[in-house]
């Protein structure tokens, strides 16, 4: 796991725990865990932890209302004040481009090796 992946999962981590609590966030790390996407793997599953929170918290007019796509889009806002780049987003965020976005970003800055896995989303 790069330094980039590490840092990912850190603001998940804790962004999710401060916005609906520890014993919710363990919840609902156990449940990702249940479908192959535990919390260490998300740098790599980024469209199974946004799927699977849609799952869990539901979207639209289901479970609580909008709440995954409002926690995505505070993880991705957090990341950006932890990688010092703006957050620039308007409207509603694809979560897994936004990260990809941001990795990229951060690894031109860095200009180092540790941004190699970064994906091509076409």
């Amino acid at each position: 796991m790069d330094k980039f992946d590490e840092l990912l999962v850190k603001v998940v981590d804790e962004t999710t725990k401060y916005c609906l609590g520890e014993v919710n966030a363990l919840i609902i790390y156990d449940y990702l865990e249940k479908k192959s996407c535990p919390l260490n793997k998300v740098p790599e599953k980024l469209e199974v932890f946004s799927m699977e929170l849609r799952n869990i918290l539901g979207f639209g007019r289901r479970l609580i209302y909008g709440a995954a796509p409002i926690l995505e889009e505070t993880i991705v806002q957090a990341l950006c004040l932890e990688l010092k780049l703006p957050y620039a987003e308007k409207g509603p965020i694809v979560f897994a481009d936004c990260i990809r976005r941001l990795k990229r970003s951060y690894c031109e800055e860095k200009r180092e090796d540790v941004c190699i896995h970064v994906e091509n989303t076409g």
